[in-house]
């Protein structure tokens, strides 16, 4: 199974008020450039995932710019949001698609099982604070839905990462140091999850969470992104590429969107 994982586009709407629209065209470009370049990844990428800081500034305009250019893709797109995003305008925006139930500005989580390796869309979002945070409900959800299939495969999807990213100027992005053990208590208790995948930092970043293996990616905004890269991928977009094996086990390349690769690494 192969997982192409984009985050922090951070659209605006270049005719709004107050808005800088060489900044906005060009965030839009760089969507489209990313897009354009996971389709060329071909027939064998099984999934497309977002997640969070899609919009801004909350505007639908916003997630309506977002939303004819993610159309584009040819694979299915599963999207979480970020501390930037409303919950919904993006539950509204993404509804065709069907994955995402609810209703409002209730967190959005959802299992996807369509694939060898499962899909668990779990929401870090808190209000409009910009640390992320999790209450008893949601880590009930995230419980009792990795046992519902103890023996598949599983990757979470998150916007905050859940471990300290030690090579920013703030490490820790949740409201609470209690988050940290009480995730690693429910992915302790499910061996399955295999990685957790993570956006906000908008910068590449490993590290495990216990025994599982987290990774951030880079924003696709250009002008938002943190972290050295070659020159030749400093105006260019830069997302992920996930390959699981039979057993669940992950490589991960990272991919510039000019069409060339940079490294890959088994994990």
């Amino acid at each position: 199974m192969r997982i192409a994982h984009l985050s922090d586009t951070h659209l605006m709407n270049p005719d709004a008020p107050d808005v800088e629209e060489p900044v906005a065209q060009v965030r839009l470009e760089n969507l489209r450039a990313a897009v354009a370049r996971v389709n060329a990844l071909g027939p064998g990428l099984d999934a497309v995932i977002f997640t969070g800081d899609m919009a801004q500034h909350r505007a639908p305009e916003e997630y309506a710019l977002a939303r004819d250019l993610l159309s584009a893709l040819i694979a299915p797109l599963y999207v979480i949001p970020g501390n930037r995003d409303c919950r919904a305008t993006l539950r509204q925006t993404f509804t065709p698609d069907g994955y995402i139930t609810g209703d409002g500005d209730a967190p959005i989580l959802y299992a996807i099982d369509d694939f060898p390796v499962r899909l668990i869309g779990f929401d870090t979002q808190m209000g409009f604070e910009r640390k992320g945070d999790i209450d008893a409900a949601r880590l009930q959800w995230l419980d009792a839905t990795l046992a519902n299939a103890p023996d598949t495969p599983t990757a979470v999807l998150m916007h905050h990462p859940p471990i300290a990213v030690n090579t920013s100027n703030f490490p820790w992005q949740w409201q609470r140091d209690e988050a940290g053990p009480e995730l690693a208590a429910v992915f302790a208790a499910h061996p399955q999850v295999k990685r957790i995948f993570a956006g906000h930092s908008h910068r590449a970043y490993s590290g495990r969470i216990g025994d599982v293996p987290v990774s951030t990616v880079p924003s696709i905004a250009v002008d938002l992104r943190l972290g050295d890269f070659p020159p030749r991928a400093e105006p260019h977009p830069i997302f992920d590429v996930h390959s699981f094996d039979t057993e669940g086990e992950c490589m991960s390349e990272t991919v510039v969107a000019d069409g060339a690769a940079m490294h890959s690494a088994a994990e």
